[in-house]
């Protein structure tokens, strides 16, 4: 299957989102320690972490060349989702086109889960970036 092909203006769109979210994790408004329960609980995360080791695992996502890049469709909007490999556990960090932090979760079968029709891969980070 190739590559879908995205105009300019959507390109731009995602380039700043990511760069936006890249420079300081801003979560939605919401329930901080509730995410960090729920990432607890579900086990992505240790009992014992802080919100700044879930932030540094975003920024890490974010960082990461070989990530690849999705644009994640929701009733009609889009959103960025990126899933890279860190600690070694596929994390996908989903964020808005302002690059607020919408959600970061493991992703137990990537192949799988992210061939769903509400995923149009883009690329790698790399290559987006360019």
């Amino acid at each position: 299957m190739e590559k879908p092909r995205l105009n300019h203006i959507r390109q731009n769109r995602i380039v700043n989102a990511i760069q936006s979210a890249r420079s300081e994790v801003r979560w939605r408004p919401g329930n901080p320690a509730r995410r960090m329960l729920k990432r607890k609980l579900r086990g992505h995360l240790p009992g014992c972490a802080t919100s700044d080791d879930c932030e540094r695992v975003i920024l890490t996502a974010l960082r990461d060349d070989r990530a690849q890049v999705y644009v994640y469709w929701h009733d009609g909007t889009p959103y960025v989702a990126l899933v890279a490999v860190v600690q070694p556990r596929h994390w996908l960090v989903v964020f808005t086109m302002e690059g607020l932090i919408e959600s970061a979760y493991v992703v137990e079968r990537p192949n799988r889960y992210l061939h769903k029709p509400v995923f149009e891969l883009i690329g790698s980070l790399s290559e987006v970036l360019l």
